[in-house]
Parts: C-alpha cells; sequence; structure tokens
C-alpha cells in the first residue's frame, strides 16, 4: 500500500513539474513573439519611431509578415525551450534560423539595407530584389512551419 501511494506521489510530482515546463515555454515563446514583433517592427519602420526612417513606403504584405514571422519565431522559441528542458532538443535550429533570416527581408527595407545596396546597387536592388520578397516571405513562412512541425514531431517521437 505505501509503495502504491509513493509511486503515485512522484507520478503527481512528475506531472507538476511537466506542466511548470509547458507553462514557461508558452509563456516564452509569447513573450520572443511580442519581442521579436516590436523589435523587428521598430528596425523596419513598420512602427513608427524617432530611431529609425524608412526609405520605401510598406503594405498590408509586410505588417501580416512582421506579425507572422513574429508569431512563428516565438512558437519555435517556446518549443525548443520544452525540448530542451526535457532533453528531446537538436533538429531545426538552422531551418528556423533561415525562415527568420527570410522573414526580415520580407518585411524589411529593402533599400535601407546596406548589405543589399552593397551587392545590387539601388537600381538592382528595386530590378532583382523587390520582385522576389513575396515570395521571401512564402519561403520564411514554410521554414518557421516546417521547423515547428518537425521539432513537435521529434518531442513526440521520444
Amino acid at each position: 500500500m505505501k509503495k502504491i501511494k509513493h509511486q503515485t506521489k512522484n507520478t503527481e510530482n512528475k506531472n507538476n513539474i511537466n506542466r511548470n515546463k509547458k507553462i514557461k515555454s508558452v509563456l516564452l515563446g509569447i513573450g520572443i513573439a511580442t519581442v521579436s514583433y516590436v523589435i523587428f517592427g521598430i528596425v523596419t519602420s513598420i512602427i513608427s519611431n524617432i530611431f529609425f526612417t524608412r526609405m520605401t513606403p510598406f503594405g498590408l504584405w509586410e505588417r501580416i509578415s512582421l506579425i507572422v514571422t513574429s508569431v512563428l519565431l516565438g512558437a519555435y522559441v517556446g518549443l525548443a525551450y520544452y525540448a530542451k528542458s526535457s532533453e528531446k532538443d537538436n533538429v531545426c535550429n538552422t531551418t528556423a534560423t533561415a525562415g527568420g533570416v527570410f522573414g526580415f527581408l520580407t518585411f524589411g527595407c529593402s533599400i535601407c539595407n546596406r548589405i543589399l545596396v552593397f551587392f545590387l546597387g539601388v537600381s538592382g536592388v528595386f530590378t532583382y530584389f523587390e520582385p522576389i520578397r513575396p515570395f521571401l516571405g512564402i519561403v520564411s513562412i514554410l521554414f518557421l512551419g516546417f521547423a515547428i512541425y518537425t521539432k513537435a514531431g521529434s518531442m513526440a517521437a521520444v
């Protein structure tokens, strides 16, 4: 009888620890999504501020891309934190990073990006890079979605 009570108590402790990890992971994901939205929004001047000026106008596509990228980054980081604390981590960090970079290139100001202007020139940015920005946004969402799906699948498999 004592053995059953002891096992039940251990199971309850493990469930409480697991629940705490889940809550921390969700809160971390929400925090990362919010912080990345604010930082990326300020740096790209989608959120009006006194520090940065956008040289090209932005539209609904850039705002939606910023929101979706931020939410997916937050979800990935929350899952990665949970996987790391559960010792089930080692998949898709590179894919998630590429998704974040492509997302930033999607909603960022192309002319403000000095690296792009250095390699392509202003006319090259408008001629070659601007037309592919929507595709980069789709690739970003696919990469981040794949990373989240794979991370969640690897956690469920173990």
